[in-house]
């Protein structure tokens, strides 16, 4: 009986051993062995640096940017005019959702890009009928911006860098011509529960005693009693509201004469809400990782497309994370889990042109855990399996690592913040040949565990026409900082 217990003690180590470095090296990056142990056996790498002659070249290809806004400096992005002459929709991105100087820099271009570009359209990843609030806020005043950007369905951009830009839209509109006038709008397609929401107070509004059970759910508001349904139930509940969907359409359609006659306007935002419905709850049920998030970067295309569509096809400014404006795939032939931006350049060809954000090190804003203890970590994980299990709004910092070796380069140049367009390095083969590479570096989207868990293997060459590079950063000034958001 003793031995026998003994045996069962050795297993059960073993067992937790092999969970907990399996934990350690799937979801936080750690070698499985441990890096004590892994050293011990790796030979160590020699880190890659530029030449004295290639960090001439490379400093002599880039652009520095002013750290502050210089009053709207109508020179400081002159540089874009060429890089910018084909490009009709300009995808900006982020290393993180809660960097200051990202959000900073990002309005900054976009205030050239209406100035000087006429670009009119600005576009946000987020939920398309929850940002209607924010759009009509710009376009005549009416409401609170700060209320608004609430319901815009993502904490990330609660933020007063992001408040800051909707107040400026907001006042350039002054005194404008409706064909002269800039807006914003969301084109994600997550959330069904804004699109119901909308809806309902559009159709309510528009058509007497309106019969609310035409509506589809709310699927995201009990996300408890979501969890206790079984795989079956749940694809009910898909087929249940893609055929109470149909109806509504069929009823909208319907009413078209009466209500296009009302609001022109409205009525295609609420068609084209419809289709982000139908969107959301086909990709509802989708499991297998890439193919989920091609659906919605497709998906995201899409939405961008209509609203080109919807205003004559002007030229439109994308603000998303870096992952989603990257020309990427999961794949190596293209055919699934492709990113917004590969769906992008395939619409729209040279007419989409990219820009990426690096950084070396600083801070940022994102969800994280009390406590990085790896066993806390498990256990917190295992909860969230069955109930939520949300993290403070925190700010969190990084050093430099020692394996970006691209950005170890980029802050070699002693400056601070700077745009570079690859193109511009692509006749010098060794400077190409090093960064035409992939490399380690920071990247975070709504939750930071660790420094090794947020550092991903990116080609930016491959991923992006440009980059704006930031040594130094700090965290944004969100919102919701010490909150926990469920």
């Amino acid at each position: 009986m003793k031995k026998r217990l003994q045996i069962i003690s050795i297993l059960v180590i073993i067992l937790l051993i092999i969970i907990t470095r399996t934990f350690a090296s799937t979801v936080l990056g750690h070698p499985f062995f441990g890096d004590p142990i892994t050293n011990l056996f790796t030979e160590k790498e020699k880190p890659k640096q530029l030449s004295e002659g290639d960090l001439r070249i490379l400093k002599n290809h880039i652009y520095p940017i002013a750290k502050d806004d210089l009053k709207n400096d109508s020179s400081e992005f002159v540089f874009l005019n060429e890089k910018l002459k084909k490009a009709e929709v300009i995808g900006l991105g982020e290393a993180t959702h809660g960097t200051k100087e990202f959000f900073e820099l990002k309005s900054r271009v976009f205030k050239y890009l209406v100035q000087k570009q006429n670009v009119k359209l600005f576009g946000i990843e987020a939920n398309f009928a929850a940002c209607y609030d924010i759009n009509k806020y710009v376009l005549t005043g009416e409401g609170n911006a700060k209320e608004a950007l609430s319901r815009n369905g993502y904490w990330v951009w609660q933020s007063q860098e992001v408040l800051d830009l909707i107040e400026w839209m907001k006042n350039y509109n002054n005194g404008k011509s409706p064909d002269q006038m800039i807006q914003f709008y969301g084109y994600d397609m997550q959330d069904a529960t804004s699109c119901v929401i909308w809806l309902d107070k559009y159709l309510s509004k528009y058509i007497t005693n309106f019969d609310k059970s035409l509506l589809p759910e709310k699927i995201e508001e009990n996300k408890i009693a979501l969890r206790k349904l079984d795989d079956k139930a749940l694809d009910e509940m898909q087929e249940r509201n893609l055929n109470k969907l149909k109806q509504l359409e069929d009823y909208v359609l319907n009413n078209k004469i009466e209500l296009f006659k009302k609001d022109s306007t409205d009525f295609k935002f609420a068609t084209q809400t419809i289709a982000v419905l139908r969107q959301k709850l086909n990709y509802f049920r989708e499991q297998d990782f890439n193919t989920a998030y091609s659906y919605r970067d497709s998906s995201m295309t899409q939405n961008i497309k209509w609203i080109r569509e919807r205003n004559n096809n002007g030229k439109i400014m994308l603000w998303a994370h870096n992952g989603h404006i990257g020309k990427g795939t999961f794949s190596d032939d293209f055919k699934s889990g492709n990113w917004m931006g590969t769906h992008l350049n395939k619409l729209y060809g040279e007419k989409y042109y990219n820009i990426g954000f690096s950084f070396s090190e600083g801070g940022f804003v994102a969800q994280s855990p009390p406590s990085t203890n790896l066993f806390y970590l498990i256990y917190s994980f295992t909860k969230s399996i069955f109930k939520d299990e949300p993290w403070a709004v925190s700010n969190n910092y990084v050093k430099p690592h020692k394996k970006s070796y691209l950005t170890n380069a980029f802050s070699q140049l002693e400056t601070p913040i700077f745009y570079i367009d690859f193109k511009d390095i692509a006749p010098y083969k060794s400077l190409k040949d090093f960064i035409n590479k992939e490399y380690e570096h920071y990247e975070a989207g709504a939750v930071y565990i660790s420094e090794k868990s947020a550092l991903w293997s990116t080609n930016l060459y491959e991923y992006f026409d440009a980059l704006i590079y930031v040594d130094k950063t700090k965290p944004a000034d969100n919102f919701n900082i010490g909150k926990v958001i469920k």
